[in-house]
């Protein structure tokens, strides 16, 4: 039996095409099994829209941090000194810090200070000073404004004992609301922040719900009021105006 084989030419076409044509299935087949890229944003890559007004004042309404410092702490760069000072970068805002002004001419000057988180913009803190190393007892109705911008702090009335634990800042910051709660009701009280006026609302039916605190707008706000089981008062919500509450 003859076999005849191709010339030399022939061979080499016949091989290249058939290498051409193993490695075209096989690049089909690496494609089909390849997975899908997956592209992971690092959080720091992406330029987030800063929070509004409204979102700022909820989040704040629904939790907010108080701090209590003895003497010798800081917080948010406001530092209680040994001797009693209130400082701030240094500089002395409080060279002392009275609370109560006893009838035989003594003076009780703050022992702690409590301290809020700063107002959404960073420029404000309220502080207040308490007669004894804790805050369950004693008084701590000395209540002070941190301007951090101008570096300085001022006296402020804030209802009898000083309100709650607690504050809501307007969204351009002219404005400050406090609230006080005694007896089955509660007292919201404006502050005017360039002035340092302090006005009170009239007394709400009941006790407010102040996690429902929300802004209307930059000076109207609303809260609920819970009856429990009072039947001599309406849970309708507590409506504020500042502008109307200082203008009277």
């Amino acid at each position: 039996m003859t076999i005849n084989y191709p010339n030399s030419r022939s061979l080499f076409f016949l091989i290249a095409g058939c290498l051409w044509f193993s490695n075209m299935i096989a690049g089909c087949a690496t494609t089909q099994q390849q997975p899908q890229a997956t592209t992971t944003i690092s959080p720091t890559s992406v330029s987030s829209p800063a929070p509004s007004a409204s979102s700022v004042t909820t989040r704040l309404s629904e939790i907010q941090q108080w701090t209590t410092i003895l003497k010798g702490n800081t917080v948010h760069g406001l530092t209680f000194s040994p001797n009693g000072k209130l400082l701030y970068q240094d500089k002395t805002l409080l060279a002392e810090i009275p609370v109560t002004y006893v009838s035989n001419g003594n003076v009780k000057y703050a022992q702690c200070l409590i301290v809020s988180d700063p107002s959404p913009s960073g420029r404000f803190n309220i502080v207040k000073g308490c007669e004894e190393p804790t805050d369950d007892v004693g008084l701590c109705w000395a209540v002070f404004l941190v301007d951090r911008q101008a570096k300085i702090a001022k006296k402020v009335g804030i209802a009898k004992y000083g309100g709650q634990d607690w504050v809501q800042w307007s969204s351009d910051e002219r404005y400050a609301v406090f609230a006080e709660s005694m007896e089955g009701v509660t007292w919201f009280v404006a502050l005017d922040l360039q002035s340092q006026d302090a006005k009170m609302f009239q007394q709400t039916s009941a006790v407010a719900d102040l996690s429902s605190f929300k802004w209307l707008d930059n000076r109207t706000f609303q809260a609920n009021v819970s009856c429990g089981d009072r039947s001599d008062c309406v849970a309708s919500p507590f409506w504020g105006d500042i502008t109307k509450l200082f203008s009277k």
